[in-house]
């Protein structure tokens, strides 16, 4: 069955671990039903891969061909040949750049989205990596803004202030207990949301008014009265419009830019940082750097804190490609040295280590302000398309890859134990 042996029994690198793993564990977890749906559509496999095929190469093809000189047929053939040698599907095989005859050699050692997300995750989570299940465990938390800030605070992690909360038209002070609003400039997200989807931006602009990101000015009652007619599609949170240390202000084109850090459970029980991109927003109309949402990273040297190159990553948009200044202002992006990177780095483990020490794997989203390393949010499945992306290389058996297949062993030995 081709979604069930893809891979020889005798590879026993990390990635074909992860890649076995999925296969062997979700396919047994599935119930008679889903099995049959399954093998019911495996014949649709070639044609939904031709159509995907032809989709992404009409998207991307030309601009692969003028910067690559390879040609659309050939582009064409290696997908339908990644697809099925190695359960790459079109989108990634541009996503991951596997034009590229190097990386395509390393296609096997790419970990998939919807491996992780699609149960690997989630039997991490459940069995906690094969060590003891606590008796707190802390996946409410890091759904929930207001809880993952109080845990932080409790553990004295450094976080952003939150001012109010706005549900169903009813406000909550928080960190603001006087009638209105702070004259200063207000960021707004949804208080469960993700991926910067319905953020907003409120600027002061003296003398009581405030100027929203749409454009809309108002006095701060007009202001809450929005917020409260808004909470009643979705909870807000109100915060202070938090701005970059001044070493990398230019880099932020007038947006926060955060920094997503993979850190992971390692095979002495401590908590190791292996992975981080520089996300920055592309436009300064927009108010978010979210990288599927338009902006663009970078990635960072681990242990030194320095920038690579920057590119987007929406669905493997490649038109614009590499480049070593940020497009729209012109500031160097290559080889800039992050401030604060060992501070950064030291709080990514304390937090792990301390508050969140029942999560095996997290992707920690970490601004760097005047004052150090903040905590802005925190994911419990972190997507590992951008970091495969944006390292330009695959992550199965790199640290995290093998911390992954490490932790994945132990957790499915203690799933054996306890059934």
């Amino acid at each position: 069955m081709w979604t069930l042996s893809r891979f020889p029994d005798g590879n026993s690198s990390s990635a074909t671990f992860v890649h076995q793993c999925f296969q062997r564990e979700i396919w047994q977890e599935a119930k008679f039903g889903e099995r049959v749906t399954i093998c019911a559509a495996l014949p649709l496999v070639p044609f939904v891969v031709a159509v995907l095929t032809a989709i992404f190469t009409t998207l991307n093809g030309q601009a692969i061909k003028k910067r690559t000189g390879k040609g659309i047929i050939r582009q064409f053939r290696e997908q339908i040949e990644v697809a099925f040698r190695c359960a790459i599907l079109p989108p990634w095989y541009y996503i991951f750049e596997l034009h590229d005859d190097d990386k395509r050699r390393h296609a096997r050692e790419y970990v998939n989205r919807f491996e992780m997300k699609g149960g690997l995750y989630r039997i991490l989570r459940d069995q906690n990596g094969g060590l003891p299940i606590p008796a707190e465990r802390t996946t409410g938390c890091i759904k929930d803004k207001l809880r993952f800030m109080s845990r932080c605070r409790k553990f004295g992690i450094a976080t952003a202030p939150a001012l109010l909360s706005v549900d169903k038209g009813k406000i909550t002070t928080l960190d603001w207990s006087e009638p209105g609003l702070p004259e200063i400039d207000l960021f707004v997200k949804p208080l469960h949301g993700q991926n910067g989807k319905n953020a907003l931006r409120w600027n002061y602009l003296g003398a009581g008014k405030y100027q929203c990101s749409d454009g809309k000015q108002a006095v701060a009652n007009e202001v809450l009265e929005s917020l409260r007619q808004m909470s009643r599609r979705r909870a807000l949170l109100v915060q202070p419009r938090l701005v970059n240390h001044r070493e990398i202000a230019d880099l932020g084109n007038g947006t926060l830019a955060t920094i997503r850090v993979m850190s992971c459970r390692n095979e002495r029980g401590e908590f190791e940082a292996t992975n981080a991109v520089f996300r920055m927003a592309q436009s300064s109309t927009v108010v978010v750097d979210n990288f599927h949402r338009g902006g663009i990273a970078a990635n960072i040297d681990i242990y030194t804190g320095e920038l690579g190159s920057a590119t987007c990553g929406a669905w493997g948009s490649t038109v614009d490609g590499w480049y070593e200044q940020h497009h729209e202002t012109g500031v160097q992006i290559l080889r800039r040295k992050l401030p604060c990177w060992p501070e950064l780095i030291d709080l990514v483990r304390r937090a792990h280590g301390s508050a969140f020490s029942d999560q095996v794997v997290i992707g920690w989203d970490v601004a760097l302000l005047d004052s150090g390393p903040c905590m802005i949010a925190i994911n419990k499945a972190p997507d590992l398309d951008m970091i495969q992306r944006i390292g330009s290389a695959a992550l199965g058996n790199e640290r995290l890859g093998r911390l992954l297949a490490f932790n994945l062993r132990r957790a499915v030995e203690a799933k054996r134990c306890s059934t």
